[in-house]
C-alpha cells in the first residue's frame, strides 16, 4: 500500500532536481529576494501586485525576476519595452492555453492577419453603422426602451455566445497554477492535454449556436442569390466575404471550420473591448463633473447625423475629447503587469542581462503609465483630457502608449475597438451617469489584474 506514495514521492524528487538542472548558466536579471519558500513571491505578487512591483523597481532597477507560481519570471520596465515589442525574432506574444486545441477545426486558418485586414480593417466606415445601430439597439433593451432588433442577432443565444464564449474558454486559466510548483508549465501541460484529447471543451456548446445559425444564413443566401438572380441585394459582412472565397464550395461547407474563425475572432477581440468599454462607463459615472464637457461635444458631434440618427464614419474624428477620454482610462485600467512573451531563443538586452530561450517575459506597463516624464504631471490620477492637445488618438500606439501592444504585432483591430467604445456618444446623449456609493470607483484589484468595478452605476434620463 506504500508504493504509490514512495512512487510518487519518488517523482516529486526527480522532478525538482531536474527543474534545477534547468537553471541557465547566463547573465540572467535579479531575482528579487522573496521570504517564503516554495511559493516565493507568489504571495506578494497576489495581494500587493502594485505597491510590490514599485518597490522591486526601485531597488532592481528596470529589468528584474519574479518567482511566481512556481516558475521565474522577467519583468521589463519601460527603457527596455520596446525591444521586447520590435524584436519579434527573439520574442513571442505568449499563448497560455492552447486555443487550436479547443478550435480544433481552426488548423487552415492561417491567415488570420490578411482576414482581418480585408475583411475587418478594410471596412470600417462600413461597420460603423452597424455598430451604431446594434448599440443603439443594445443601450434600449438594458437601460431605456427596446426595440427589436434584426437578423441572427435577435436571437439571445448568440448574443450569449459572443458575450460569453472568451470567458468560457479560459476557465481552465482560472484554476490557480499549484502544479507548477512541482515543476514549470506541468499546469499548462495538463491543462492543454485535457483539451487536446477532448476531455474537456468549454466551445462546444457555443460551436453548436454558431453552427445553427451559420446553416440558416447559408441557406437562406444561396436560396436568395438563385432567386433574385442580379437583383439580389448583396450582404456586405464577414460572411458572405467567407461565402465568396475561392475555396468555398455550397455543395461542401465545412460550417465547423468556419465556426471556428468566427469563435477566434471573438475571443481576441470582444472580451477586451466589453472590459474597457466597462471601465471608460465606470470612469464617467465616477466622475460627473466631466458629463456637461462631453455632452456640449456630443451634441454638436449629432449635427452630422442623418434622418435616422446614424452618424457618418468621419464623426468619430470630431470626438476629441472622448477620445481623450477613452484613452486616459484605457491607461489607468490596464494590468501593472501584462503583454506575456516568451523567448524564442536565448536573448542579451541591451544592458548586457540574459534570458534563456523558453523564458517568460511580461511587460511592466505601470512604469510606462505612472511616469510623469511620459504622461505629464500628476500620472496617477485621471485626467479625463490630458491627451487632447498630444495629437495622439486612443488607437494609436507609441512609446508611451501600449495598451494595444507595439510594433509590427500591434493588435490590428484596435482602431475598430475604439470605434464601438465612441460610442459611448449614445449614453452621455441619452443619460446622467453617477455611480451609486456617489463615490470614484477604482478597478477591482486581482494580484496585478485590474478588473472593472462590480459597483453600481445610476442611469438618470436626460430631460
Amino acid at each position: 500500500m506504500y508504493q504509490p506514495i514512495i512512487l510518487g514521492s519518488i517523482l516529486l524528487v526527480t522532478l525538482y532536481i531536474l527543474k534545477r538542472m534547468r537553471s541557465p548558466k547566463l547573465n540572467m536579471p535579479p531575482l528579487v529576494r522573496y521570504k517564503y519558500p516554495i511559493i516565493g513571491h507568489t504571495y506578494d505578487f497576489l495581494t500587493n501586485g502594485e505597491e510590490f512591483f514599485k518597490q522591486c523597481r526601485k531597488e532592481y532597477g528596470d529589468i528584474f525576476s519574479l518567482y511566481v507560481w512556481g516558475e521565474v519570471r522577467t519583468f521589463i520596465g519601460k527603457e527596455h519595452f520596446q525591444e521586447v515589442l520590435s524584436r519579434d525574432d527573439s520574442f513571442v506574444f505568449g499563448k497560455q492555453v492552447d486555443i487550436d486545441s479547443i478550435f480544433k477545426h481552426n488548423i487552415k486558418f492561417t491567415n488570420r492577419p490578411k482576414v482581418i485586414k480585408d475583411y475587418v480593417l478594410n471596412k470600417l466606415k462600413l461597420y460603423t453603422e452597424r455598430m451604431q445601430e446594434s448599440l443603439n439597439v443594445a443601450t434600449q433593451k438594458y437601460i431605456g426602451d427596446c426595440d427589436e432588433p434584426n437578423e441572427e442577432s435577435q436571437y439571445e443565444e448568440v448574443i450569449v455566445t459572443f458575450s460569453e464564449l472568451t470567458i468560457d474558454t479560459t476557465k481552465l486559466l482560472r484554476i490557480p497554477p499549484i502544479l507548477n510548483f512541482i515543476y514549470p508549465g506541468l499546469q499548462a501541460f495538463i491543462n492543454n492535454s485535457i483539451l487536446s484529447l477532448g476531455i474537456y471543451n468549454p466551445a462546444i456548446n457555443h460551436q453548436k449556436v454558431l453552427i445553427k445559425h451559420l446553416k440558416n444564413q447559408f441557406c437562406k443566401r444561396l436560396q436568395e442569390k438563385v432567386k433574385y438572380g442580379d437583383s439580389w441585394k448583396r450582404p456586405d459582412d464577414f460572411i458572405q466575404n467567407i461565402m465568396e472565397e475561392e475555396s468555398f464550395d455550397p455543395n461542401n461547407i465545412n460550417y465547423e471550420e468556419i465556426a471556428d474563425k468566427l469563435c477566434l475572432l471573438i475571443v481576441v477581440s470582444v472580451h477586451t473591448t466589453a472590459n474597457s468599454c466597462t471601465h471608460a462607463i465606470m470612469n464617467l459615472a465616477s466622475r460627473p463633473e466631466y458629463m456637461q464637457e462631453l455632452y456640449e461635444e456630443q451634441l454638436e458631434v449629432q449635427k452630422e447625423a442623418d434622418e435616422n440618427g446614424i452618424l457618418p464614419f468621419e464623426a468619430l474624428n470630431n470626438m476629441k475629447k472622448l477620445d481623450s477620454f477613452i484613452k486616459e482610462s484605457f491607461r489607468l485600467s490596464e494590468h501593472v503587469a501584462t503583454l506575456p512573451h516568451v523567448t524564442s531563443k536565448d536573448y542579451t538586452f541591451s544592458n548586457e542581462l540574459q534570458v534563456p530561450k523558453d523564458h517568460s517575459i511580461y511587460l511592466y506597463v505601470d512604469d510606462i503609465y505612472l511616469d510623469e516624464s511620459l504622461q505629464g504631471p500628476n500620472p496617477q490620477s485621471f485626467e479625463p483630457f490630458r491627451h487632447l492637445n498630444t495629437n495622439a488618438s486612443a488607437s494609436k500606439v507609441s512609446k508611451n502608449y501600449v495598451v494595444f501592444g507595439g510594433g509590427k504585432h500591434a493588435c490590428p483591430g484596435r482602431q475598430l475597438a475604439v470605434n464601438e467604445i465612441k460610442f459611448l456618444h449614445n449614453i452621455i446623449l441619452k443619460y446622467n451617469l453617477r455611480t451609486e456609493s456617489g463615490k470614484i470607483e477604482g478597478p477591482k484589484m486581482i494580484g496585478t489584474i485590474k478588473l472593472p468595478s462590480n459597483a453600481g452605476i445610476i442611469f438618470e434620463k436626460r430631460k
